[in-house]
């Protein structure tokens, strides 16, 4: 068996937001033959998208290389001295040539609007802050904003460090930024915050909690339901102190979810380790209870 680590992003496009329409927008991110940015001098393009599979799943591929830059100052090995014109006269790489390929599939999930991809399965990986960067630049750019106007990139959060703010012994402040999300046929609470977004032309929820002196918040039912989609759809910060009294700042942004996964290499392709992370996800949210603002 073979292990891989598995990230998730959400993606949320405005109205009208079907299913289709998100399809749409990764198939004409890939024409695009954009080039991203990842981190120093590797960068990113959508190697392929939307080989189809069964219950609303789309295949596709990151690919991500090192831009060469031929111009600038080269180092000479044998000299140990930067190289001189001369010795640069013979390099000759051509532009749609780039070293240090590696591909990173993922499965983006059209109904639910989660893409699922390939974080780490060799040395070489794709962080998930690098991967919610590249996608946030790469259908943000300004031929499909025009078209589908601004789209939100969330990188999903590790599950268990909401319940770990929310639990904190000493929590003095809590901060809580929604952007309006894309609301699932189970969740009502979403519905409300995008319609009362939309309602007063918001474009972010914001809610703050500040405790009294010498006490402790006790975070509510309906502020752990805000506290739920903002995971998905933006963010969730606190301030307050661990056993010991040393206060810290906490926050769903800085710890992503990366799931460990296996599939069987000899039988099985990285796919089954990606479908497998996805339903995991899938079936939790969907048994979220209803809740209404």
């Amino acid at each position: 068996m073979r292990t891989v680590s598995v990230g998730a992003l959400n993606i949320v496009m405005p109205d009208p937001h079907s299913a289709d329409r998100y399809v749409d927008l990764l198939k004409n991110a890939y024409k695009s033959r954009r080039v991203v940015k990842i981190r120093g001098q590797f960068a990113g393009i959508l190697g392929t998208f939307n080989t189809q599979e069964e219950d609303g799943f789309h295949y596709g591929e990151i690919f991500k290389f090192f831009d060469l830059q031929v111009s600038g100052k080269w180092l000479n090995m044998l000299e140990q001295a930067p190289a001189e014109e001369h010795d640069l006269a013979d390099i000759k790489v051509p532009e749609h040539l780039k070293p240090g390929l590696e591909a990173f599939p993922f499965l983006f999930h059209a109904p639910s609007h989660r893409l699922f991809f390939l974080s780490r399965e060799t040395e070489e990986h794709l962080g998930p802050i690098d991967a919610g960067r590249y996608f946030r630049e790469l259908l943000n750019q300004p031929k499909l904003s025009e078209k589908y106007g601004q789209i939100n990139i969330t990188v999903i959060p590790d599950e268990d460090k909401l319940s770990q703010i929310l639990s904190l012994p000493d929590l003095r402040k809590l901060h809580i930024v929604i952007t309006p999300p894309n609301p699932d046929d189970w969740e009502d609470l979403e519905q409300d915050i995008k319609d009362r977004l939309k309602e007063q032309h918001a474009s972010t929820m914001v809610t703050v909690l500040v405790a009294e002196k010498g006490e402790s918040l006790a975070p509510n039912e309906h502020t752990k339901k805000l506290s739920e989609v903002a995971q998905s759809n933006g963010y969730v910060e606190a301030r307050g102190a661990v056993a010991g009294g040393r206060v810290s700042t906490f926050s769903t942004k800085k710890h992503p979810m990366l799931k460990q996964s296996q599939y069987d290499p000899n039988v099985e392709t990285v796919r089954t380790a990606l479908r497998n992370t996805a339903q995991t996800y899938l079936a939790r949210i969907r048994r979220r209870p209803a809740a209404r603002g």
